[in-house]
């Protein structure tokens, strides 16, 4: 296969810049542009690791796309010039669509070429569409090639191989599974999202308009940008990749626009220093990180999505009805009081991280019946890994399940805000204040 589809000499590059404030970014790309005029020995693919991969990600930003130091230059300088500000991308979709857009045939990616190769191999019966099967692989190796790059949508979804290659994303379905039933048109699990309850909220939020789809979809209907609410991407255009990174970089999402292109870390302009007015210390209700936090807190930061790994969680089946919501709520919300560590949230304030105490306490999220009745695991995915944020959000989870001999129970708290109490610990305690006491036989795992 060839490698020049996204790291060839012609191929495109993406530029993702960022800062704390919209004069900032604006004044950085200014910077950046007189850096590449100025220096004919900076590549421009050493620019783009180092952005993508030696600086702090903020809220205001701009991304360009080009081919050379000249273009790219250019584009930067109108970037400076775009006052619009940064808008939020709300609820991430993935619509792989019906397979018309596999029409202009594979891209040349890693995770293409697995997935193909792997449904031309596929032992099929007499009368199966191995094209249908071929064309669920290269929606399949596109959505997992936009997974590697960090994106992390709510819902991902398709049409006939694209619902195949969907079951497949989402692990509803092994790949060669998914692929065979493109090929002879066997049901799938329907639309699923990345977490529980995942899919419905996603739907509701395209039917408030907060959602931002991405679309696959053939050449001629859209590239990168696409409307307020949806982006489109043409698996057989180099340029629609990298022009689709840039427009998710734009709207907030903290996806890698490096494009795996080989670089190195070069020195780059800095971000400009402004004083606008008198220096102010953090808002009252905010306090310093202990080093503690710190170190996890930066560590789970760079990683993007590591905090899950640093997540304790306990896991028990109970006996009887599933508790009431008010009961449960309020039973986590007296762990809360005794704990106060539990009630920990962080956050940005003046482009610096700090600790606050939520005045609202974390409510329980209940999960419906499921024919499949794996209760334990269902609940625990949806405390722990569905991505288990660090930013702006409780640090301690609880979720609730019916299971077939009674209900089940995850509870999941951030490490570095645990103290000296256990998950298993803290569930115990839970279980008590909710009237449901652990016995022997509901031993948390």
């Amino acid at each position: 296969m060839s490698t020049t589809f996204l790291t060839g000499a012609d191929a495109p590059r993406v530029l993702a810049l960022s800062a704390r404030d919209e004069e900032a970014v604006a004044a950085s790309c200014e910077r950046l542009a007189a850096r590449l005029a100025a220096d004919p020995s900076l590549r421009p693919d050493d620019v783009a690791v180092t952005l993508a991969h030696g600086r702090e990600r903020f809220a205001a930003r701009r991304a360009v796309t080009g081919t050379d130091a000249a273009g790219l230059a250019a584009a930067l300088r109108d970037a400076a010039r775009d006052t619009r500000p940064t808008e939020p991308a709300g609820t991430l979709v993935l619509d792989l669509g019906d397979g018309s857009a596999a029409a202009g045939g594979a891209p040349e990616l890693p995770q293409v070429a697995e997935a193909v190769a792997l449904a031309e191999a596929l032992e099929l019966p007499a009368g199966a569409d191995r094209s249908a099967a071929r064309t669920a692989a290269v929606l399949h190796g596109t959505g997992a090639w936009l997974a590697a790059r960090g994106l992390r949508p709510a819902a991902v979804r398709g049409r006939g191989p694209g619902a195949a290659a969907a079951a497949a994303l989402l692990g509803a379905l092994p790949l060669a599974d998914a692929l065979r039933a493109a090929a002879t048109g066997s049901p799938v699990p329907a639309e699923t999202g990345a977490g529980a309850g995942a899919g419905a909220g996603a739907g509701a939020a395209e039917a408030a308009g907060t959602a931002l789809v991405v679309r696959l979809a053939p050449a001629g209907e859209g590239r990168g940008e696409g409307t307020g609410t949806e982006l489109y991407l043409d698996p057989s255009s180099a340029r629609a990749h990298a022009e689709l990174l840039a427009a998710l970089w734009r709207r907030g999402v903290d996806v890698d626009c490096s494009l795996d292109r080989a670089g190195r870390r070069v020195r780059l302009p800095g971000y400009p220093f402004r004083r606008s007015g008198p220096v102010t210390g953090p808002a009252a209700d905010l306090r310093p990180l202990t080093p503690h936090e710190q170190r996890w807190l930066f560590h789970d930061l760079v990683r993007r999505g590591s905090a899950a790994e640093h997540a304790q969680c306990a896991t028990a089946v109970l006996p009887g009805p599933l508790p009431e919501r008010a009961t449960a709520d309020a039973a986590l919300a007296a762990l809360q009081q005794r704990h106060p560590a539990l009630r920990t949230v962080f956050t940005q304030h003046g482009g610096r991280w700090f600790a606050r105490t939520a005045r609202t306490p974390v409510p329980v999220t209940l999960l419906g019946p499921d024919e499949r009745d794996e209760a334990r695991a269902r609940v625990r995915h949806a405390t722990v890994e569905e991505s288990f944020a660090v930013a702006d959000a409780p640090l301690v989870r609880c979720a609730l399940a019916p299971a077939q001999d009674g209900w089940a129970v995850a509870l999941a708290v951030y490490a570095p805000v645990a103290a000296a109490a256990s998950a298993d610990e803290l569930l115990a305690e839970w279980a008590e204040l909710a009237g449901a006491p652990l016995h022997p036989a509901a031993a948390t795992l």
